[in-house]
């Protein structure tokens, strides 16, 4: 079951980032995309999606299609198809959908999915196979190589591309559950709108061009470091598309990162060598963005002194903009860039509980 973003290790991170952590939701965009390539089969030509478990064959367009995890289920129905199931993921509301997605799918189709009931290890294969699919999508999840072939014996699946929870761009994603919809068309299409909505959003705020920014975590009580994303983090790569430009010190954070981790950790008494106009993160309440930018140390940091700075403690906005898709940009973009450019002024927003 998919987690809440996860918060680097280094900041000593509050239970619901540990949890983020163990899911390991890479959110980095460093895996390519799938090459979806026709192909013949007993059922006809169809289409074969490549993955990080060998290879799917969907021999025809998929009506009834399980989404699992984040970001798929937003796609599938943005690309015409609204799922027969679907998990329930962080940022959901009582309802158990995230905003955006509950507001589409009713808009659209008039009705919701059915919530596939939380299994304590792995998807629930009875009550996915209960719901008859004929495709089943979990590119952002941790599908093994044994889950991955119980889910194929019940319907043709694509688990993830390159690796476990790595679910590429949103660009590519949108592209690959396109393929394998048969909708390679309609995904470009979502894509070029999308894109143009966020340039169109960059070109009415040109006080952003420029603007150095850090896109990071809020403290923990006692923390000792500031967690920070790496370059080719979905919440980098959004907010340097709306003309921001990331701190100088990216170089020093990428030295430090271990692994293929898309974060690192800053030690609160190097934060001053740390450049940025303005400073995004978010965090697991309000009183812990509150408790971030009164922080002796942090408080005295650039854009923290200046009141340059958007926290979001909002389950719903964090996961908006923590894994985008064609859905959820469109819902937390024009009060993302809002936000942006109050910071900019001087005027700070902490949101959420």
């Amino acid at each position: 079951m998919p987690h809440a973003p996860a918060r680097p290790k280094a900041a000593r991170l509050s239970a619901l980032a540990a949890v983020a952590l163990t899911a390991i939701l890479a959110l980095s965009g460093c895996a390519p995309t799938a090459d979806a390539v026709p192909s013949s089969g007993d059922s006809g030509t169809g289409v074969v999606i490549e993955h990080a478990h060998g290879s799917t064959l969907i021999p025809k367009k998929p009506e009834r299609i399980v989404a699992l995890s984040w970001m798929t289920p937003d796609i599938v129905a943005a690309l015409g198809v609204n799922p027969v199931g679907v998990e329930k993921v962080w940022g959901a509301g009582d309802s158990g959908f995230q905003p955006w997605f509950e507001e589409f799918v009713t808009t659209e189709y008039g009705s919701t999915p059915e919530i596939i009931p939380y299994a304590e290890e792995g998807p629930n294969f009875e009550a996915i196979k209960a719901l008859k699919p004929d495709l089943i999508l979990g590119l952002y999840s941790g599908i093994t190589d044994i889950e991955y072939e119980r889910l194929s014996e019940i319907a043709p699946t694509v688990p993830y591309i390159e690796g476990p929870w790595n679910p590429s761009t949103w660009e590519d994603m949108t592209r690959t559950v396109g393929k394998a919809m048969w909708e390679d068309d309609k995904a470009e299409q979502l894509i070029s709108e999308t894109e143009q909505m966020v340039s169109s959003l960059a070109d009415e705020h040109p006080e952003f061009d420029g603007k150095t920014f850090v896109w990071g975590l809020t403290l923990n009580e006692g923390g000792t470091e500031l967690g920070v994303y790496l370059e080719y983090d979905a919440r980098v790569r959004i907010t340097e598309a709306l003309g921001f430009t990331s701190t100088p010190a990216m170089d020093q954070f990428l030295s430090t990162a271990e692994g293929d981790n898309w974060y690192t950790g800053v030690s609160l008494e190097n934060l001053y060598d740390v450049q940025a106009d303005l400073f995004a993160a978010w965090g697991s309440s309000a009183a812990e963005g509150e408790y971030t930018v009164q922080n002796k140390v942090v408080s005295r940091w650039e854009p923290i002194a200046a009141d340059s700075y958007v926290i979001y403690a909002d389950d719903a906005q964090a996961s908006a903009i923590s894994a985008p898709t064609v859905l959820s940009l469109k819902y937390v973009l024009p009060k993302y860039v809002d936000d942006l450019a109050a910071a900019l002024q001087g005027t700070p927003t902490i949101s959420g509980k």
